[in-house]
């Protein structure tokens, strides 16, 4: 009898220690289209920043120039990462699928240029750390409004989260680099 027992109570434990029938699962996370619009939306906007923050990095001519440039460079770098996984972990594509103007509505956020990268790559000393600091002031400033667009409109809670911090600490950088243009 005991050993009949053992038969019964072995597969109730197996199933139980695997999640059976009484096992629920955790909810899959919630996000919108406003989630991953901005996340797409960040990621675009990085790629251009990164190459204008090299260019500080390397022709800057004053010492703080090239800190805050490496500094947000290093910060960037992260969070392009942060914003890759989140994507690729809700199946959803890194550059968004929609028309060129889809976006329009949100913002329609002005990217740098490759021509706006060239002329200031031809610039040197105090101009360059002007233009620099004057560029990048303006690329911050999308940064921000992106932010908030996924503050009223996203529902993922880890997306709100990055947003408001994105809009916290882009609005501190955006003041400090204009003390420095001054």
């Amino acid at each position: 009898m005991r050993r009949r027992q053992m038969m019964f109570a072995l597969p109730a434990l197996l199933l139980a220690a695997c999640g059976g029938p009484d096992h629920v699962a955790a909810p899959a996370p919630a996000y919108n289209d406003t989630d991953v619009m901005f996340l797409q939306m960040l990621l675009a906007h990085h790629e251009p920043a990164a190459k204008l923050l090299a260019l500080g990095e390397k022709q800057g001519t004053r010492p703080e120039v090239r800190a805050v440039a490496g500094e947000l460079a290093a910060g960037q770098a992260s969070e392009t990462d942060t914003i890759r996984e989140r994507l690729t972990a809700w199946g959803q594509p890194l550059v968004s699928t929609a028309h060129a103007g889809a976006h329009e509505e949100h913002g329609g956020l002005p990217l740098l240029d490759d021509a706006e990268l060239l002329r200031l790559a031809g610039l040197s000393g105090a101009e360059f750390d002007s233009t620099f600091l004057t560029m990048l002031v303006g690329h911050q400033h999308g940064a921000v409004e992106l932010a908030r667009m996924e503050t009223a409109g996203g529902l993922d809670p880890d997306t709100k989260e990055l947003a408001t911090r994105t809009d916290e600490t882009v609005r501190a950088q955006i003041q400090k680099l204009l003390r420095m243009i001054a």
